[in-house]
């Protein structure tokens, strides 16, 4: 009990640190979904049915959004209370991981729950406020429990395994059978001793009852409240995945597994090829098959589908297990080169990161401290005797790389010159594909709106409105902020304007979109990375153009 404390106050230290910066790692779906839905929710009252942007949103289910709405009520809405759903995600996570190394193996696994602190995918979406996260502690746990009933012949258990798996499909849909099925129905058969089929019938029903019971009722509900539900399900599943596959999709998802796993990738590769290998008795070991077939067959999917890395999450705790229990079936010499490939690989990028920020002056202390601790892990990296102590070091520089140095180089930074007074009592909208500024609803602590073309000439809109430089006005583009105000007869006053980087896609692209190569080398020859920022402009409309700023 004190290992499992311990190894989840440590995850919840190593993902929390920075959660509260603004200019920390985020991406569209966090700041403009997932924070901005359980402020709707709560300006609206309206919790059963989710709403966004002024309309029913009925792409995700609605429990985490739940959680978020107690949280803000509870702690008031800042950064650090939504992202509370990552950390808490991934601690537990952590925490799971290790009971079921040591349920598999008969061995402490608390470096097996450290390896996924030490992953690339917990390190980023841990810290972050979004889904993916709670589905992978959910599926996890159902997984977990299922093995649990089997080894300690609890009924109950089973029952519980059913709630977990109703958690995570109530957290982000029915992709959480892709995470959970897979590990259940090849254990049946890889695992000894193996069940014998009559004696799962009552388990079964067990566990897809409480499945049942729980995850269906808010599903039927959209249906008879909300007659497009199944065709916006539909497509979901089908126009946003499942059309939309191209030859580079089983490449992308191989791809996608790699980087979450980084910097245990090649670890992981040698799991697989060990969990195949026979022994000196001429059998395999069972228990790492099943781990192989596990994490390929949650991969198998993705090869047939439109996804992003983040999807894969819950294979992360599979892939750390595996890769204690390839270090630990290794012989020194392989073992010690892993290591060293594998931290020379984070090292490479933390000392990027980290001289980057101490080359354009925007951190000076947190990069010498990120340095030092990558000296740290490539020293234990080397050593001779069988260590996991560079994974412990590897949580600690994704921790000062990802929750300190990279906040320090003001992505999505609001400048605290704007007229809050003004915005704090007036309509605050967004017009802008980017949906720039990334924080403006944390800062009001309100969901600010979208006011796109078409509600600017039905409705009006007198309040203030934000957009980028390229998208405020092009006399060759129509879809402008200048030319919808024009065409809504909204009269309009430019208040002001700001520099700052922003994140495109994901948060290592944060320089204006038509930054060049030759920009690049200008902004470090010159140390000054003011030439690669983005403008955002913002005015004030309708009733507040003759307002003066008070």
């Amino acid at each position: 009990m004190k290992l499992s404390r311990l190894i989840f106050v440590f995850g919840f230290l190593i993902l929390f640190i920075g959660t509260w910066e603004e200019t920390g790692i985020t991406g569209k779906d966090e700041f403009w979904v997932t924070m901005r839905t359980p402020m709707e929710m709560m300006e609206d009252r309206s919790y059963w049915t989710l709403r966004l942007n002024e309309e029913v949103r009925l792409q995700k289910p609605p429990l985490i959004y739940w959680f978020m709405v107690v949280l803000y009520q509870t702690f008031g809405i800042e950064l650090w209370v939504a992202r509370l759903v990552g950390v808490l995600s991934g601690a537990g996570m952590a925490v799971l991981t290790a009971k079921l190394y040591q349920r598999l193996f008969h061995k402490p696994g608390f470096w097996a729950g450290i390896t996924l602190l030490a992953t690339a995918g917990v390190a980023v979406e841990g810290r972050r406020a979004m889904l993916d996260m709670p589905l992978g502690f959910f599926s996890l746990l159902s997984v977990y429990l299922a093995y649990a009933a089997w080894q300690d012949k609890k009924r109950a258990y089973y029952l519980a395994s059913g709630v977990a798996l109703a958690a995570a499909t109530l957290s982000k849909g029915p992709q959480s059978l892709l995470f959970v099925l897979p590990p259940l129905l090849m254990g049946a058969y890889a695992i000894r001793p193996r069940p014998a089929l009559k004696t799962l019938c009552l388990p079964g029903s067990l566990f897809l009852g409480a499945f049942l019971l729980l995850a269906i009722p808010w599903p039927l509900s959209m249906r008879i409240l909300h007659a497009d539900f199944i065709a916006e399900l539909e497509n979901q599943i089908v126009g946003n995945r499942l059309s939309q596959v191209s030859l580079k999709s089983p490449f992308n998802a191989l791809g996608s597994a790699l980087l979450l796993a980084f910097p245990w990738s090649f670890i992981m590769l040698t799991g697989l090829f060990l969990s195949f290998k026979k022994d000196e008795s001429g059998k395999r070991n069972t228990k790492a098959l099943w781990l192989s077939g596990w994490l390929m067959a949650s991969i198998l999917p993705f090869f047939f589908m439109r996804s992003f890395e983040r999807y894969m999450i819950p294979i992360l705790p599979c892939v750390s297990v595996l890769v204690v229990w390839t270090l630990g079936e290794l012989r020194p010499l392989p073992r010690r080169m892993l290591m060293m490939i594998s931290t020379y690989l984070l090292a490479l990028v933390a000392i990027i990161i980290a001289l980057f920020g101490l080359w354009f002056r925007l951190t000076f202390w947190s990069s010498f401290f990120t340095l030092g601790l990558v000296l740290w892990m490539l020293w234990k990296g080397c050593q001779k005797e069988q260590s996991f102590k560079p994974i412990a070091a590897a949580a600690w520089v994704f921790m000062f790389t990802l929750g300190i140095v990279y906040p320090k180089f003001g992505v999505n930074r609001i400048p605290e010159e704007l007229p809050w007074t003004d915005l704090q009592n007036a309509p605050v909208g967004i017009y802008s594909k980017y949906s720039q500024p990334a924080m403006l609803s944390m800062r009001l602590q309100r969901s600010v709106d979208f006011p796109f073309e078409e509600r600017l000439v039905q409705k009006g809109y007198h309040g203030y409105i934000f957009t980028t430089l390229d998208q405020f006005y092009d006399p060759k583009r129509v879809d402008t902020l200048h030319h919808a105000l024009n065409s809504a007869q909204i009269p309009y006053e430019v208040v002001g304007q700001y520099p700052v980087f922003f994140s495109r896609r994901n948060w290592i692209k944060f320089t204006r979109p038509d930054a060049t190569g030759e920009d690049w080398l200008e902004a470090f020859q010159k140390r000054d990375l003011g030439s690669l920022k983005s403008e955002i402009i913002y005015v004030k409309t309708g009733d507040l153009v003759d307002l003066k700023p008070k």
